[in-house]
């Protein structure tokens, strides 16, 4: 039977010694050590005992693996401390809204939000966060044109805003942190005025003079051309869930406020 153990003393001046389950056995090199390296002090070994609990062998453990039963050790801890931490963080969330939560974001950065057909041939496709680098893009329609990854800047600030308002109650127990539900809600909406709002900017919509029917009609032309995606619908989806629960709890408290006040007076009569 193998047990692991840590050599104390080497056996170049009489017999070694080594510990193994907080346990000391002397050894001698002949018969037993099975190692190419020779035994120092602090070296791991796996010790052999037979049947009468005597030392048969002893096998200095290499380098490599101390250092792949070091990471498996520490992929264990860090699968068992997930593991208790997601734990945690469901029972004080739910794992609804928490899939609620990943999804929108998932909706946010990697599904489809909106395309266009582009008047040069070819289809532009943007995520909502893409759709919030165009926002803070100083010319949307180069950026479009040349199908772009500006930065989000502070549209990417107030998306993690909004994406974390459904979960503010969570911190803040006040019955108005769960009006933070329909902060998604109001941060999309917001944005799908700003973009219509930059499209119609950027090609002269509002202008008078001749050429204003001209503009205006081209104006129209390009929002028939923009297209929503599953980004879009899905998120919006969510962010109806979110803003729905969040007003119902919000109700349910204030309800329960008035009635705690109103009983007040009654129970001190």
């Amino acid at each position: 039977m193998a047990k692991r153990g840590k050599i104390l003393r080497d056996a170049n001046a009489g017999p070694g010694l080594l510990m193994v389950e907080g346990r000391q056995y002397p050894f001698s090199l002949e018969g037993v050590w099975k190692s190419e390296v020779p035994p120092r002090p602090g070296l791991p070994v796996d010790v052999d005992f037979d049947s009468t609990g005597k030392i048969s062998g002893i096998i200095a453990v290499p380098e490599s693996q101390l250092a792949k039963e070091q990471t498996e050790a520490a992929l264990k801890a860090a699968r068992e401390h997930g593991g208790k931490l997601f734990g945690q963080i469901v029972a004080k969330v739910g794992m609804t809204d928490l899939v609620a939560g990943v999804l929108l974001l998932i909706s946010w950065t990697f599904l489809t939000a909106a395309s266009m057909q582009a008047p040069f041939g070819g289809k532009l496709e943007f995520t909502f966060w893409q759709v919030l680098g165009l926002l803070n893009a100083s010319n949307l329609l180069e950026v479009m044109e040349r199908n772009g990854h500006p930065s989000a800047g502070i549209y990417g600030f107030f998306a993690f805003v909004g994406l974390a308002g459904p979960f503010v109650c969570q911190f803040w127990k006040d019955k108005r942190a769960y009006l933070g539900g329909v902060a998604p809600l109001v941060f999309m909406i917001i944005v799908g005025i700003m973009v219509r709002s930059s499209l119609s900017s950027a090609m002269g919509g509002g202008a008078a003079g001749p050429y204003g029917d001209l503009q205006k009609q081209a104006s129209d032309e390009m929002m028939k051309a923009v297209s929503l995606g599953l980004g879009t619908y899905l998120s919006l989806l969510i962010s109806l869930y979110f803003a729905g629960v969040g007003t119902k709890k919000y109700l349910a408290a204030k309800a329960s406020d008035v009635q705690t006040y109103q009983q007040a007076p009654k129970m001190a009569a």
